[in-house]
């Protein structure tokens, strides 16, 4: 990776209460997930944290892609929001993959209804794959959800494959949930005895980690 490539800093392994939390489960606090949030603050700001360095560029890619005529794109406000709070953390951020530089860490959020997990994961791969800097790294956010017809849709598969055949290296696979001392804590169905609805609760957030490795 380049010298000016970010450091990973040491996680740590413990929560306050002292139980012992694995590296690769990323703590949040113990309220529901937002199914509606594509860019959750506690998960876009450690990700940030982890995976950048001041002054790197960090690129954000959603799905579906945003709307765009020529040259204009439409802005929405919750990407805005996240942008905003990439810049307070010393970094220069954008949702551009278009703006010339190239991005030292791109996060890209499926965290909107990826009904087509195969279509969705092969968008933000090419787009992060052309927009990224050698050494840098991806980092997508997804969610398993059921389709309108019951169906389990997980979308980490997919991301992997997808990123793998871009000649992304697949670094690491982690889960974010919220949890309150030693358990995953996951709020119930808002109706769970309505017809047709799935009874399964997600309770975790699939943080998948690629490298675009230096060639030569």
């Amino acid at each position: 990776m380049p010298a000016n490539s970010p450091q990973r800093r040491p996680r740590s392994t413990s929560s306050p209460t002292g139980v012992q939390i694995p590296s690769t489960l990323w703590t949040l606090r113990a309220d529901r997930l937002d199914p509606y949030d594509r860019w959750p603050e506690q998960l876009v700001t450690r990700a940030v944290a982890e995976f950048s360095a001041p002054g790197s560029r960090v690129l954000l890619i959603d799905w579906p892609a945003p709307a765009a005529r020529g040259n204009l794109r439409m802005f929405a406000p919750d990407t805005a929001a996240a942008l905003a709070r990439i810049r307070e953390r010393d970094r220069d951020s954008t949702d551009d993959p278009r703006g010339g530089e190239s991005a030292d860490l791109v996060i890209a959020s499926l965290l909107s209804d990826p009904l087509d997990p195969v279509r969705a994961a092969e968008y933000v791969t090419a787009v992060a794959s052309e927009a990224m800097a050698m050494g840098a790294l991806l980092v997508v956010l997804s969610r398993c959800r059921h389709s309108t017809h019951g169906v389990l849709l997980d979308p980490a598969g997919s991301v992997i494959l997808a990123a793998q055949s871009a000649d992304l290296l697949y670094l690491q696979h982690i889960i974010a949930a919220p949890v309150t001392g030693d358990t995953v804590t996951a709020a119930p169905p808002t109706d769970p005895t309505a017809p047709g609805l799935p009874r399964h609760v997600v309770a975790h957030v699939d943080v998948c980690v690629f490298l675009l490795p230096e060639h030569g």
